[in-house]
C-alpha cells in the first residue's frame, strides 16, 4: 500500500506547476518579444496540465521508492514548461520589452489569491447551503449532496427564529461580538487618537522610545498575552485581586463568576476587552502618528495666529484633518474584532455562564466546524458575520468619507 495522500499531492502538482508556470513563462516570452501575457496564461495551463499528467506518471514508476516518488513526482511540472519555453518561437515585437518581470510577478499573486483566497470564500458559502460534513461521503461534486443534503435557507431561518439550542447559542454569540465591538472601537480611538497627538509633540528621541514600547504588544504573541492577563485577573493569586485585598475590598471572580457585572456589563468581557485593546491600540497608534506628521504645520500655526487655543487647535484643526486615518483604522479595528479568537479562548474558552458571555462569533465557528464537525452550520455563520462585517464597513466609509485633501 502506498504511504502517501494522492490527493495532497494532486494539490502540490496543481499549486507548485501553476505558479513556476505563470512566473516563469512571462520572462521567457518577454525575452522572446512576444506578449508576457498572453504567456502568464498559457503558462499557468501548460503547468496545472504538465503537473498532473507527468506527476501521475513520475508517481506510478518510481511507485517501488514511494518516499523518492512523492518528491520527484513534484517536478512533473517542468516537463512540459520546459518544453514550450524551448520551442516557442522567438520573434521581433520591440513593443512588449521589459514586461516580463511585471507579469511574472503579478500573474502568481492573483493566482495564489485567487486559490487560497476567494476559492475558500465561495466554498464557504457554498457549504452554508447544506448539511455538510467530513465524515460523510456526499456527492461526486466537492462531496456535496448525498449524505451532504441540500438544506437551502434552513440555517438561516432557525438564526433568525433562534428556534434550538445551536440558533440560541449563535445568537448569544453574535450578541456578545457586537458588544465587544461596540466596546472596542471608541475605547480604541479615545486612547489612541490623544496618545498619538502628545507622542508627536515630544521630543524625537522619545517619540522613537514611546512608539517603540507601545507597539511592543502588537507584535506579542496572542497567547502569551492571553495567558499573563488571565494570571492578572485570576480569582486567588491574580495581581488585581491583591491589589483589591491589600485596600479591603473583596477579590472578585473576574473570569469565572457570570453574576459579577461593571455597569451592566459581565466582568468576563471587561477582562478580555481590556487585555484586548492592551495588545491591540500600538497598531492604530502607529498610524496616527504617521498620519500627524503629514499634517502641515502652517495650519495649526494659522489657528494659533487667530487665538485657537492647543484645545481648540485639537478639535478644530487636527481631529478633522484626521477623519480618513480615523476612517482606515476604525474599519481595521472593527473587522480585527470580529475576527477575535484566541484571546478569548485562552482566557475564557468562551465562558462563563451556561451559553457563553464572551463567547463570540468565531468560536462558535471554530467549535462546529473542528469540534463538532458540522461544517454547513459553521459556514452559514461565517456567512453572517461577512455580512455584518460588510454592512459595518459600508456604514463607517459612508459617515467618515472626505472629499478633500491637504
Amino acid at each position: 500500500m502506498p504511504d502517501y495522500n494522492l490527493d495532497a499531492l494532486i494539490l502540490y502538482w496543481l499549486m507548485i506547476s501553476a505558479f513556476v508556470g505563470c512566473a516563469v513563462t512571462p520572462l521567457v516570452y518577454d525575452r522572446k518579444g512576444r506578449n508576457p501575457w498572453r504567456g502568464a496564461a498559457i503558462g499557468l495551463v501548460v503547468g496545472i496540465a504538465s503537473g498532473q499528467v507527468f506527476g501521475r506518471l513520475i508517481l506510478m514508476l518510481l511507485d517501488s521508492v514511494p518516499s523518492l516518488a512523492t518528491w520527484v513526482s513534484l517536478l512533473g511540472g517542468l516537463i512540459g514548461l520546459v518544453a514550450l519555453w524551448l520551442l516557442v518561437p522567438a520573434v521581433q515585437n520591440e513593443g512588449l520589452k521589459h514586461r516580463g518581470f511585471v507579469a511574472g510577478t503579478v500573474t502568481p499573486m492573483v493566482f495564489y489569491l485567487a486559490t487560497l483566497s476567494v476559492f475558500p470564500l465561495l466554498w464557504a458559502f457554498a457549504l452554508a447551503f447544506f448539511d455538510y460534513s467530513p465524515r460523510r461521503v456526499g456527492g461526486p461534486i466537492l462531496g456535496l449532496g448525498g449524505d451532504n443534503p441540500f438544506v437551502g435557507l434552513q440555517y438561516f431561518e432557525l438564526m433568525l427564529s433562534g428556534a434550538g439550542r445551536d440558533a440560541r447559542i449563535f445568537q448569544n454569540s453574535l450578541a456578545n461580538t457586537l458588544l465587544f465591538t461596540a466596546l472596542v472601537l471608541p475605547l480604541n480611538m479615545l486612547i489612541t487618537i490623544p496618545l498619538a497627538v502628545m507622542i508627536e509633540s515630544a521630543h524625537n528621541v522619545l517619540r522613537a522610545i514611546f512608539r517603540t514600547i507601545y507597539f511592543l504588544p502588537v507584535v506579542t504573541s496572542s497567547v502569551g498575552v492571553a495567558v499573563m492577563w488571565g494570571y492578572i485577573f485570576n480569582t486567588q493569586y491574580g495581581l488585581l485581586n491583591n491589589g483589591l485585598r491589600t485596600v479591603g475590598i473583596t477579590p472578585v471572580a473576574w473570569l469565572q463568576d457570570p453574576a459579577a457585572t461593571i455597569l451592566g456589563i459581565p466582568t468576563a468581557m471587561v477582562a478580555v476587552v481590556i487585555a484586548y485593546l492592551w495588545q491591540d491600540f500600538g497598531y492604530n497608534l502607529v498610524i496616527f502618528i504617521a498620519a500627524l506628521q503629514g499634517i502641515p504645520d502652517s495650519l495649526k500655526d494659522a489657528a494659533k495666529v487667530d487665538g485657537a487655543s492647543p484645545m481648540q487647535v485639537f478639535l478644530y484643526v487636527t481631529l478633522p484633518l484626521l477623519r480618513p486615518t480615523i476612517l482606515v483604522t476604525s474599519v481595521l479595528t472593527v473587522i480585527s474584532s470580529f475576527q477575535v479568537f484566541d484571546l478569548i479562548q485562552v482566557m475564557t474558552a468562551g465562558g462563563p455562564g451556561r451559553i457563553g458571555q464572551t463567547r463570540v462569533l468565531v468560536l462558535d465557528i471554530y467549535e462546529n466546524a473542528f469540534r463538532f464537525e458540522r461544517m454547513g452550520w459553521a459556514a452559514a455563520i461565517a456567512v453572517v458575520m461577512f455580512i455584518f462585517v460588510a454592512v459595518l464597513t459600508l456604514i463607517q466609509t459612508r459617515v467618515l468619507r472626505t472629499n478633500w485633501e491637504y
